[in-house]
């Protein structure tokens, strides 16, 4: 090593000592946690997650959106990463049990190219309107919309998205007449539902909550069986008479297929002590979102049980890719 080389690398290790780093931690490879889009949800649970991971790692965790295909596009590259634990994927649940079931051909085998690590957290979900629509609940929204004669334009995240179930199952429950205009993420259907553009979606409250607050849109009713402490006035689609619309939405981690069990050990640890670490469970909780880790294995099966009971949701409701 040439004198300026040994110079510049006692450099760098003395300012990282010198911010509390250690050596090994500075000279780490970065832990690579790829997300299916910027600006929504993922992006906002991913951030505050490798926050806390990167010291329980040994190493920085980066946050990589890799938008596309829905996330299909972000599963491709850590099917196809190199199996050792340093290239993660923050996924959404729809992408592990949706888009399996109803895509073809998919670039990868997501039972076989990718191992589960752990569950992350599970979302509250609100179905959310405009704030100048005549309704400021489901009984009321579905009387105002039943005597239109032109559909309601519903934006979702994309085809194969969970929303897309929601939509659906809504629709099928309520008898109204809408239509479903798939977008590339939350953020642009944020955009046209705040503009007017469209009447409605479900999102997970993180991209919601602050929108809510402000008046900007308003949450006519949650998904799933039971109210959430960031909105306890909110009620649940199901108490107000429209049961059905009741898959709750959950992100978790998974790494490439041959990453060694002891690694992924490692890494679902790291997360489980990551979400009993009181801040960020505090803020995950402000946003309507629940701390929730899981064993590998417990993680497997409920992505089992999931793409399990929503299969028979997609043949019953004829749910496709287009």
């Amino acid at each position: 090593m040439s004198k300026l080389s040994s110079a510049v690398t006692s450099a760098v290790l003395a300012v990282t000592m010198g911010l509390g780093i250690s050596a090994s931690y500075a000279q780490q490879k970065p832990t690579r946690l790829l997300i299916f889009a910027a600006g929504g949800p993922v992006d906002f649970v991913g951030r505050h997650l490798a926050v806390k991971l990167s010291p329980l790692l040994g190493g920085p965790v980066v946050v990589e959106p890799r938008p596309g295909a829905s996330g299909v596009v972000a599963a491709q590259a850590v099917a196809n990463a190199a199996p050792d634990g340093t290239t993660l994927i923050l996924s959404s649940s729809g992408l592990l049990t949706i888009i399996p079931t109803i895509t073809k051909n998919l670039p990868y085998d997501t039972d076989r190219d990718l191992a589960p690590v752990s569950r992350v957290v599970i979302n509250a979900t609100a179905l959310v309107v405009g704030a100048s629509m005549p309704a400021n609940n489901v009984r009321e929204f579905v009387a105002f919309a039943k005597p239109l004669k032109e559909p309601l334009i519903f934006g979702s995240p994309g085809v194969g998205n969970i929303v897309q179930i929601w939509i659906e199952t809504f629709k099928a429950t309520t008898k109204l007449n809408i239509t479903n205009v798939p977008y590339k993420g939350i953020a642009p259907v944020m955009i046209d539902l705040l503009g007017g553009r469209v009447a409605g979606t479900f999102g997970d409250m993180p991209a919601l909550l602050s929108h809510i607050k402000a008046g900007k849109m308003k949450a006519l009713g949650l998904v799933g069986t039971k109210r959430n402490s960031a909105a306890p006035d909110i009620p649940t689609i199901h108490e107000q008479g429209f049961p059905g619309v009741d898959a709750l939405s959950w992100y978790g981690v998974l790494a490439p297929a041959k990453t060694p069990p002891a690694r992924i050990a490692k890494i679902a640890e790291a997360i489980a002590r990551a979400l009993a670490d009181p801040e960020l469970k505090a803020k995950l909780a402000e946003s309507g979102v629940e701390a929730s880790s899981s064993t590998p294995e417990d993680f497997k099966q409920l992505i089992r049980d999931d793409r399990t009971r929503l299969a028979k949701i997609i043949a019953e409701l004829n749910i496709t890719a287009q």
